[in-house]
């Protein structure tokens, strides 16, 4: 019996390495954005806590509103990065479904042509044991 081979082998290969590395990519995007997501919640709940001081002077009162614009910025700033992660996260994941759909399409081909190539085999086999029982059944002919 013969061997399989499939001459896009090295393409298969390819995808999958490609595929694996946007499962990586993927995986750090989604580690990045959880990332973004805690220091969010972190300068939220600062914020919180700072609009329940109040400062007793007018100066007291001056520097709370400066650090509460302060922090107010610093959430939105973070509203924003976290809106940057989710659309990487997004892209990475189109990204991976796309490099899946290849390698799944080269595999399809690989099983295709795995199947006719166990039909071949099987054909030839039953070519070989027909011969050998013709010639078995010839021999007996001969013989008698």
């Amino acid at each position: 019996m013969g061997r399989f081979y499939f001459r896009l082998e090295p393409v298969l290969k390819c995808r999958t390495v490609k595929e694996e590395q946007e499962v990586q990519a993927l995986a750090q995007a989604q580690r990045d954005k959880e990332t973004l997501e805690e220091t969010l919640r972190i300068a939220a709940e600062e914020y919180g806590e700072s609009l329940e001081q109040n400062g007793e002077t007018l100066w007291e009162l001056e520097q709370w509103a400066v650090y509460r614009d302060l922090l107010r910025r610093r959430v939105k700033l973070r509203i924003a990065e976290l809106q940057e992660a989710v659309a990487e996260v997004d892209r990475c994941r189109a990204a991976l479904l796309s490099a899946r759909q290849d390698r799944l399409v080269v595999e399809k081909v690989k099983e295709r042509r795995y199947a006719i190539f166990q039909a071949e085999e099987a054909s030839k086999e039953r070519r070989y044991y027909d011969e050998l029982s013709q010639l078995a059944f010839q021999n007996r002919i001969r013989h008698k």
